[in-house]
């Protein structure tokens, strides 16, 4: 068993190191100046924090330091990692120059005040059992059992009997190996500086996620290590291996040009030098995102030639206009719809018409808000990064849609006063927009994959957008080649 890293006097300046760093912003100065002797005082007297049904018995905890005020969420998540790593630090052989345990004098005649505060008669409220942390000798017993000690590169209880294929099932497997559970492993690779939220480990484990951010492949590569593993062993068992990773440093870069700047930049981008990091970007934007490639010739070319729907006023957790906002909107539609009908106007990027951006308006708020309106169900929230993609996707389809046949573009040439999310329900809208883009361009891409599965989302039965709102099939009307009004007539029975 490896002896502890740290002797008790080196141990308490790291942990008040840790209380300065880590628990000074979050509490307030009295607070802090009965946080701090507490933990210092665990480590001098080598007292294990209290536990209740093997977890911190935070009742006494806050009872021992004399807190009075009630202690906020992120102060206690600090106040657990100090307390966690003090139990790993207990839980290692002393060193020598640890061996003795200093004990508090006893003043005088202490021993008979003791003996007359026991015998006598008293009204006060008896003190909790450990409460005093003057007193090394505490009858507090600790319940559960003892965390188990943590070992840099434990032994295997058994060798390697066939490689899972899954991510979860091969992580859960190599725990097994080494009996381990994820708690445990948690205590082992994640540091004491860290903020990696163990849930977040869990959900590895459960398979309700897997890993995504840089923070995460940091830790899967102390896993690797400690379990000896070969390196991006956990990595190549992870699907979609085309993802790229989220949480890389790219400066002020835009959302767009991140997205498309992440999936070429190597896994360790954020621990490289300033300066690495700036030539790599660089060389990806010159290389790859503007290189001499017949698709990064077309990306050029295709770049000139704008035809997108911009939907200005909807952002991220942006909700629809109010009802005033909506009639304005619907007599400015109706009386300037003619103004947009001009093909000229169409070959660039044009704003949405205004019933178009409040129905684009109501689904970014549906999908993106903490709770949905009362009667609507849903299925998955977006965050800020798939918002921002749906409305790229769904700007380009409407301005293809629109866009003038005779133009370089050569859309369908779509009205824009006929725009509306009620055309998405029909096939042969999704139809004449896949097979436009691959004449556009050749070739299918992950763009036209991500398309389909919008498509999915907004039509599935009881907890799509769309088909909560029929209302949206008034707006439709017959295209010619496009959208039958037999179909418009079926659709309305449905």
């Amino acid at each position: 068993m490896p002896k502890q890293e740290f002797s008790s006097c080196h141990f308490q300046r790291k942990i008040s190191k840790f209380c300065e760093l880590r628990i000074a912003p979050l509490a307030s100065r009295r607070t802090l100046e009965k946080i701090k002797p507490y933990l210092t005082s665990l480590v001098t007297y080598r007292k294990s924090p209290p536990l209740l049904n093997a977890r911190i018995d935070w009742t006494a905890v806050i009872d021992d330091c004399g807190i009075e005020d009630e202690i906020s969420a992120d102060l206690k998540k600090q106040f657990r990692i100090a307390l966690d790593a003090i139990t790993r630090w207990l839980g290692a052989p002393a060193l020598s120059e640890d061996g003795q345990v200093p004990k508090p004098r006893a003043r005088q005649g202490s021993a008979a005040r003791d003996a007359s505060k026991v015998n006598g008669s008293s009204t006060r409220k008896p003190r909790r059992t450990g409460a005093s942390l003057a007193q090394p000798d505490s009858t507090r017993v600790s319940k559960g059992p003892k965390p188990k000690p943590i070992q840099e590169f434990p032994e295997a209880l058994f060798d390697v009997a066939h490689d899972p294929d899954s991510f979860q099932a091969a992580l859960a497997y190599h725990m097994r190996r080494f009996g381990e559970s994820y708690w445990q492993l948690y205590r082992a690779v994640v540091r004491l500086d860290e903020t990696f939220d163990h849930k977040t480990m869990l959900s590895w484990i459960q398979g309700k996620s897997v890993p995504r951010s840089v923070a995460s492949f940091r830790i899967l590569s102390r896993i690797e290590k400690r379990y000896r593993l070969p390196e991006g062993y956990f990595k190549a068992k992870l699907p979609h291996q085309n993802r790229s990773l989220l949480g890389h440093d790219l400066g002020d870069i835009s959302p767009a040009e991140r997205r498309r700047i992440a999936v070429h930049l190597p896994d360790d981008f954020s621990s490289l030098p300033f300066s690495k990091r700036e030539e790599i970007v660089d060389w990806v934007r010159r290389v790859i995102i503007s290189g001499t490639t017949d698709y990064r010739r077309f990306q050029a070319k295709a770049s000139k030639q704008r035809y997108a729907i911009r939907f200005p006023g909807v952002t991220y957790g942006g909700g629809s206009l109010s009802p005033r906002e909506h009639s304005l909107a619907e007599s400015i539609h109706n009386t300037a719809a003619e103004s947009f009908e001009d093909p000229d106007l169409l070959s660039g990027v044009v704003d949405a018409p205004p019933r178009l951006a409040i129905e684009m308006a109501d689904l970014i708020r549906f999908k993106t808000s903490t709770l949905t309106a009362i009667g609507l169900q849903r299925n998955g929230v977006w965050g800020e990064e798939t918002a921002s993609q749906k409305i790229e996707h769904l700007g380009l389809m409407f301005g293809a849609l629109a866009a003038s046949p005779s133009g370089n573009v050569k859309g369908r040439g779509v009205p824009l006063s006929q725009l509306t999310f009620g055309l998405l329900i029909f096939p042969g809208v999704w139809d004449w927009y896949l097979q436009w883009r691959e004449q556009r361009r050749g070739f299918y891409t992950k763009w036209e994959e991500d398309m389909l599965m919008v498509a999915q989302s907004l039509t599935r039965s009881e907890v799509a957008w769309i088909r909560q709102h029929p209302e949206l099939l008034q707006n439709v009307r017959p295209i010619e080649g496009l959208i039958a009004p037999e179909e418009i007539a079926f659709a309305a029975r449905d």
